[in-house]
């Protein structure tokens, strides 16, 4: 019976996939490659690509990264009739994804749409934020300490979210760069926060000053560490 696989494989340093997303993508017959039609060639693709079959079917899907909730549910539609058609012949299919399959992922849309009777196994990847926090050394939580993670859409209330939480994690950064600026100067937070673009790459930034930098400085691969009990101590953690 054919399958469908999620499978993360981590956020860019290749050495952070695991040994079981290794193993269920030699065994596939089909490898799904999502990438966003603005960002480029698939970055899971370029970190799982060694470990792929020669004759694997590789089968490219785009995604369009724009705010409109309706133009995006039409590519996951389309993207799931491709998905389901591939089921349907009796492939296995592995649907590779940055990061974690069920954290902020393009895969859930598909799964969710997938025909009655498919089944599914996710194989799970490092997240943005675990990745980040062990690159700079920085605890992401501590003892009694809240946290969270922040999507930033444009209806979000960045202020209350900082004033909710001890620590707080930003994704979808870029889009939103100049709104979480704002907010972090009227809660007196600008010290407490790391950026960091396109982590475990080569072009990988590491900003901890971020009255100079704009949304054109960094990658659409950022996110944003806020600890309010500081970052300063830290510091000398990060080479």
């Amino acid at each position: 019976m054919s399958k469908l696989y999620g499978i993360g494989v981590g956020v860019g340093d290749p050495e952070l996939i695991t040994l079981k997303a290794i193993r269920k993508i030699k065994e596939l017959d089909v490898i799904i490659l999502p990438e966003a039609k603005n960002i480029g060639e698939s970055t899971a693709y370029t970190i799982a690509k060694e470990y792929m079959k020669e004759n694997v079917e590789k089968v490219a899907i785009s995604f369009k990264m724009q705010d409109s909730w309706e133009a995006r549910r039409e590519d996951h539609k389309r993207n799931a009739v491709i998905v389901n058609e591939l089921l349907e012949a009796g492939k296995n299919v592995g649907f590779l994804t940055i990061g974690d399959p069920m954290t902020y992922s393009t895969f859930v849309y598909i799964m969710e749409l997938l025909n009655d009777g498919v089944e599914v196994e996710t194989v799970p990847g490092i997240t943005s934020f675990a990745s980040i926090t062990a690159r700079v050394n920085i605890p992401l939580v501590m003892g009694d300490e809240s946290m969270k993670v922040v999507g930033i859409a444009k209806e979000t209330d960045i202020v209350k979210e900082i004033e909710s939480s001890d620590n707080v994690i930003f994704m979808k950064v870029v889009r939103n760069l100049e709104r979480l600026k704002d907010a972090l100067r009227e809660t007196g937070n600008m010290n407490n926060v790391v950026l960091i673009s396109n982590c475990g790459k080569e072009d990988e930034q590491i900003i901890y000053d971020l009255e100079n930098i704009e949304k054109d400085d960094i990658s659409y691969f950022s996110t944003m560490i806020l600890k309010k009990g500081g970052i300063e101590k830290w510091k000398r953690f990060t080479s």
